[in-house]
């Protein structure tokens, strides 16, 4: 065998993934629609001309304006999904509350004619995090996908710029941009009605009183010398690294109180 038929070998073993049945499953699928091409790792393009952005989870995005600003790892996350697919091929979409996004894309679960749900594909192998956006409906499922990839440091989680940071390891680069950081709760403080946790004495996590009913299960007392990894928007305000929370899968419990 030449050098280049091994390599083509070691790359299809290395981007083909075997099909595992799927953990989040619709009760129903609301459209069958064709697919033109992958965008990148969270975006696809169908024959019709809609542009699908696969809700539920966050990979890397290519600029295609300007190619040199897409994300780190983004070559890699595309790659993996188009190495999954093919022109033409058939898909099903499952709708959420929300159908489209503020720049007209669809908003889908989207799913092979096998039943393969490619959000938790791209979660099970490592590229690409379980993130809430505008909807929500499979979000503990595909939490503990992404749970399993992270642990064994599959994909992309191979690499420390793609791992969670400690509290330690922010920097001003941080700012203002989605994070996820690893610590433990070190305090748990209630101020105008407002909880706030406290991870490692730095970062201040805020969780709205309005919200606080969808995050019984963290606001617990027992919560105290939990790790856990938060995930949301950096800022820095009166000296303090702070978050502030919007729904519940932006605290995940590393070790249950």
């Amino acid at each position: 065998m030449t050098k280049f038929g091994l390599g083509m070998l070691l790359f299809c073993a290395l981007f083909s993934v075997r099909a595992e049945p799927s953990l989040c499953i619709p009760t129903h699928f609301d459209q069958t629609v064709q697919l033109s091409h992958v965008i990148d790792g969270e975006t696809l393009a169908l024959t019709d001309g809609r542009i699908v952005r696969l809700i539920g989870i966050k990979a890397p995005t290519i600029d295609t304006q300007y190619p040199e600003l897409s994300e780190p790892f983004a070559n890699q996350s595309r790659q993996f999904l188009a190495q999954q697919l093919s022109d033409k091929q058939t898909l099903y979409l499952a709708f959420d509350n929300k159908r489209l996004d503020s720049k007209g894309k669809t908003l889908a679960y989207v799913y092979t004619e096998q039943k393969l749900h490619l959000q938790e594909m791209m979660l099970s192998q490592g590229y690409a995090k379980a993130r809430v956006y505008l909807n929500d409906y499979f979000w503990q499922c595909l939490d503990r996908v992404e749970q399993s990839a992270r642990e064994a440091k599959l994909g992309l989680w191979r690499y420390l710029e793609y791992q969670t940071k400690t509290v330690e390891q922010l920097s001003r680069d941080d700012l203002n941009h989605w994070i996820e950081i690893r610590g433990v709760v070190t305090n748990l403080e209630r101020k105008d009605q407002n909880w706030s946790l406290i991870v490692d004495e730095k970062l201040h996590i805020t969780v709205p009183s309005e919200l606080s009913p969808s995050f019984t299960q963290v606001l617990t007392i027992n919560l105290l010398k939990t790790s856990i990894i938060i995930k949301g928007e950096l800022y820095f305000s009166y000296g303090k690294w702070q978050i502030i929370t919007h729904h519940p899968s932006q605290i995940i419990l590393l070790n249950e109180p």
